[in-house]
């Protein structure tokens, strides 16, 4: 696979963002592609854009759940905050689900993030210490 130049970036960057701004209009019309100019031609699928868009919610997530585990904050609500300040990714990405198989495929990932967070088997983070310490070991 070729490498990708800025100008590629930028290019696959601004269809992911006029597919989002389709999306604050209809999750379902935002989904037809092959209307955005360039977005297949770019990504090559349909199912590519998906898990572009997939991995953007992914790393948010991430970030957000790393922030509740270190606050003692419960991961659902730092999942459902993050949707109510992305509604559009949110039910563009609930939409897709039901017909693209690669996108399950990453959102069954997200839910293995989730677990990890909420059982606290994330590294580096105050709940492995937690469990090292009660577990009779060293918190350092």
């Amino acid at each position: 696979m070729a490498e990708m130049s800025w100008n590629d970036f930028r290019a696959r960057r601004a269809v992911l963002e006029e597919v989002l701004a389709r999306a604050h209009v209809d999750s379902a019309v935002a989904l037809r592609f092959d209307e955005v100019p360039g977005a297949i031609q770019l990504f090559g699928s349909a199912d590519n854009i998906l898990l572009a868009l997939q991995h953007r919610w992914s790393n948010h997530l991430a970030a957000r759940l790393d922030q509740a585990v270190e606050d003692g904050t419960p991961v659902n609500a730092a999942w459902r905050a993050l949707a109510s300040e992305q509604p559009a990714l949110r039910a563009l990405l609930d939409a897709a689900a039901a017909s693209s198989v690669p996108l399950r495929g990453s959102q069954r990932d997200e839910q293995r993030m989730i677990e990890a967070h909420t059982t606290g088997r994330v590294s580096g983070h105050r709940s492995d210490r937690r469990t090292t310490v009660l577990s009779g070991g060293s918190s350092r």
